[in-house]
């Protein structure tokens, strides 16, 4: 029996369905991820790609487009226990190098920025908020990583109300085992994990 097959008879596996009214987020595309020089460089350039497309996708829609950043003050308070597990979250200060956007990914005339210090984008955001407020029902979600922020950040937009469809081949992570795993566990228990042409046609559904 196969790993999908063994959880749809346990009750796992069920399906969401895309509603009418959808927003992209970008979660993290920090440049810490895309310059060898840094120590978190996770080789996820043909990723950056594949979100820059969307992005141009829902922009031609007209669907909202939300760019998420981590960001931590130099003491580390701002950031509690997250900071002490993961000492990595210096790269992500004001001062460092490859706390800023990949190229093509910055917050442009209409996109929201959300400035967070969790892996979730919910987690201490005005995120859900934002989304009741344009009557957004399904969030399409890209960025990085994996593992972390976007297994995060889908559990909180299912946990809020709205439906996650991650976007496989728009999402990435440093190592392949985790990536997978958290796919398989996000389509098994959060939400949708879709192809980027299926991401790319919920976008275009929803042009207003």
């Amino acid at each position: 029996m196969s790993d999908a097959a063994d959880y749809e008879d346990a009750g796992l596996q069920g399906r969401l369905t895309p509603g009418t009214s959808p927003a992209l987020i970008i979660v993290d595309p920090c440049e810490a991820y895309t310059n060898p020089e840094c120590p978190l460089y996770a080789g996820v350039e043909d990723v950056a790609v594949q979100m820059r497309e969307l992005r141009a996708a829902a922009t031609a829609a007209g669907v909202p487009v939300i760019i998420t950043r981590v960001l931590h003050e130099p003491n580390g308070r701002d950031g509690g226990v997250f900071v002490q597990k993961v000492p990595a979250l210096k790269w992500f200060e004001p001062g460092s190098p490859f706390s800023g956007y990949i190229e093509g990914l910055a917050p442009g005339q209409g996109d929201i920025e959300i400035v967070k210090q969790y892996p979730s984008a919910f987690a201490g955001t005005s995120l859900a908020a934002t989304l009741a407020a344009l009557r957004i029902d399904t969030l399409v979600i890209t960025g990085l990583t994996t593992s972390g922020c976007i297994r995060a950040t889908a559990t909180d937009c299912m946990q809020s109300g709205f439906i996650p469809i991650v976007v496989d081949g728009a999402v990435g992570d440093r190592l392949p085992g985790p990536h997978e795993a958290n796919l398989f566990d996000i389509q098994a228990k959060i939400g949708e994990v879709v192809s980027v042409d299926a991401a790319r046609a919920i976008l275009g559904g929803a042009a207003r």
